[in-house]
């Protein structure tokens, strides 16, 4: 009986060593962290034009379509100048790729603000009337969420 049950305590924890490493490793590759050096930018109205540029580079570099690409930086931009008029928030942007799954993160921290909620008495010819369309046709890509001090909306690129 002695036999059995070490053999049956050796399996267990082998058992839980395994599960704890594959614990470590999901949270590893799910955890909102950069694609690789040089694809964390930050991103201001000032600057939307130059940052655009780089990511751009680093998405044509893990071969992203051209449409997936403009698309992408299109919602960058008007998430970004709604996160600096409403809210007055730095955005940091990270490019991901896990396992094929492109997307773009932009992380601003600072008070509660979903930018992807529709503005209320949007006149037809605003601005916001207008990134309302553009948010509400890309809903399916777009997610937002509140982690901590942070505003994270995730734009799945690909």
């Amino acid at each position: 009986m002695t036999e059995n049950s070490n053999l049956l305590f050796i399996i267990i924890s082998f058992a839980l060593f395994i599960i704890t490493l594959l614990a470590l490793q999901c949270y590893y590759f799910f955890r909102v962290k950069p694609q690789k050096d040089g694809s964390i930018f930050t991103v201001t109205k000032e600057s939307i034009g130059e940052q655009s540029d780089k990511i751009k580079s680093v998405l044509s570099q893990m071969h992203m379509k051209s449409s997936e690409m403009t698309n992408a930086l299109l919602l960058l931009e008007e998430i970004v100048v709604r996160l600096q008029e409403n809210a007055d928030q730095i955005v940091t942007a990270y490019v991901h790729n896990i396992f094929g799954k492109v997307s773009l993160s932009l992380i601003a921290r600072g008070q509660k603000y979903n930018p992807l909620e529709e503005k209320e008495n949007s006149e037809s010819e605003s601005e916001d009337f207008f990134r309302n369309l553009i948010f509400k046709a890309n809903s399916v890509k777009l997610f937002y969420k509140r982690r901590g001090s942070k505003n994270i909306v995730t734009v799945r690129v690909h």
